[in-house]
């Protein structure tokens, strides 16, 4: 039962993601459908809880079937052209999938055959369970800080309860191959060469953090998924937008795309809101930079209302709770309601912006946010210590992530001022998404008082500092960082001339 209504729910969401007519390879177009059909199947139990009505496997079936129907009354299957590299034939592609294929492998044995014992997990997984049973977000038995986290992980989890599956942590490995199939497939986009997408994409899989957290059952792999899928399709949106030859049809898709799967990394971890602002700010910056003529800005539209959907959604189910919100709740609701209010008025209101706007808005935020940082600063650690050890800790995790950090070597054999203008934005990405996770865990309160606990922690005993929330947080840097590098020139002349 579980295989035939996920399958409907999958076929449903294929047809979808081939109606778009940007993604040209077959298996990309099998992983993107696996994660929107997650995605679906997450709103399906979001929206029958939130009715009151138990989302029992009978009534999910139905649900599925429905969805089906309507895909194939309402979308006509397009003319399908897959991209061929027939001149490529290379070994490697078997070596890359073979290795690929045997991390997920053992993702799969680890998830089949151990139970959740991880403690986050089992929380997720009450709250799971309390989905199905109770049938309500709020419930007594679920602590008050995780009460409010989004609601995704635990609403796949209420699924699997609903048709008695007992391997609730198989999801993780499919996440994970979905995320090396979608890295391995755009590198190929966009350097047209197989050896550069196996090379790169042997790089991801085999990074060890990746492969460990592909069968943990926690929210940061989910999360990397699809923040980092998220902004490799935004940089093809902002790719074309720059070069200027793209059809309206395919800027629509990939904002379409792009939106929803980084409005998807908020609904699984609410602080990736914070997150969105990077690529949300340079958009706006490149909308600035290149204004189009009788530009509809239907895409920015697209990009906006998927991005801000699904965080809205639980925002709005967190004022229902009777208990007092938790401030950094409120704080990021709070940028919540100013992305809708600038959204508006950019594409409905026709705000004019310009180039040096946008810049000043840059300025200003980073301003306040000091400000800010500095008001609230009364607490058991000094706003300057919490400074020094979120700078610290944002330096260091990379070492956690291994011989994959030192691709940043790369770097200073390019020539950067030669760097195309799109080039030069994912580089701006990357600068912006680390200020970003500077400036978070600055204003958090530190796991430790004290700077010397954390050096304990990173280099003595490293088990204590492995698993904390700013190291996993960095995983949804990292594929956007190694296709970076993949698309520098100089790594591409050494590959494709060897």
């Amino acid at each position: 039962m579980l295989l035939i209504d996920f399958g409907l729910v999958w076929f449903a969401a294929y047809r979808v993601v081939r109606a778009l007519k940007v993604i040209p390879f077959k298996w990309e177009r099998l992983a993107l459908a696996f994660l929107f059909a997650l995605v679906v199947k997450s709103l399906i139990i979001f929206f029958l809880v939130r009715l009151g009505i138990q989302p029992t496997a009978g009534l999910q079936l139905g649900s599925s079937v429905l969805v089906l129907v309507s895909t194939l009354f309402f979308l006509r299957k397009p003319n399908e052209k897959e991209a061929i590299f027939s001149d490529q034939k290379t070994g490697l592609a078997w070596v890359t999938w073979s290795m690929v294929g045997v991390l997920f492998f053992f993702s799969i044995v680890n998830a089949w055959f151990f139970p959740i014992t991880e403690s986050d997990a089992i929380w997720y997984h009450i709250r799971g369970m309390s989905f199905f049973h109770e049938v309500r977000f709020d419930s007594e038995w679920v602590v008050p800080q995780l009460k409010q986290y989004p609601p995704f992980i635990p609403l796949l989890f209420a699924y699997l309860i609903a048709f008695d599956a007992g391997f609730l942590k198989i999801i993780f490995p499919l996440m994970y191959l979905c995320l090396n199939i979608i890295f391995y497939s755009r590198v190929l986009s966009l350097s047209q060469d197989k050896k550069m997408a196996c090379l790169f994409t042997m790089v991801l899989a085999t990074t060890p953090y990746f492969w460990w957290h592909g069968a943990l059952p926690f929210l940061d792999l989910t999360t990397a998924v699809f923040y980092s899928t998220g902004t490799l399709y935004w940089y093809f949106w902002i790719k074309n937008k720059v070069e200027g030859d793209t059809k309206k049809s395919e800027e629509n898709s990939y904002a379409a795309i792009s939106g929803i799967l980084l409005g998807l990394a908020a609904w699984t971890r609410i602080e990736f809101l914070l997150y969105d602002l990077v690529p949300i700010f340079l958009t706006l910056y490149v909308f600035s930079r290149y204004p189009g003529k009788n530009e509809s800005l239907k895409s920015l539209k697209l990009f906006f209302a998927c991005l801000l959907l699904l965080p809205s959604i639980w925002f709005i189910t967190l004022l229902t709770f009777e208990m007092a919100l938790w401030s950094q709740m409120k704080m990021v609701g709070g940028v919540c309601i100013f992305l809708w209010v600038l959204a508006s008025g950019l594409t409905w209101g026709r705000w004019k912006f310009s180039e040096l706007n946008i810049l000043l808005a840059l300025i200003l935020a980073v301003a306040g946010y000091i400000l800010v940082l500095f008001l609230s600063g009364a607490g058991p650690v000094p706003v300057w210590k919490k400074i020094a050890i979120s700078f610290y800790r944002t330096s260091v995790v990379h070492i956690f992530y291994l011989f994959t950090a030192f691709l940043g070597i790369f770097v200073f054999f390019e020539k950067l001022k030669s760097l195309s203008e799109q080039k030069k934005i994912l580089g701006c990405f990357l600068i912006l998404f680390l200020c970003t996770h500077l400036a978070i865990f600055s204003y958090a309160t530190p796991k430790w008082s004290t700077f010397g606990e954390f050096v304990y922690a990173t280099f003595i005993q490293p088990g204590n500092s492995v698993n904390l929330s700013d190291t996993r947080g960095m995983m949804s840097f990292y594929p956007i960082f190694i296709f970076f590098i993949s698309s520098l020139p100089f790594v591409r002349r050494g590959i494709i001339n060897e």
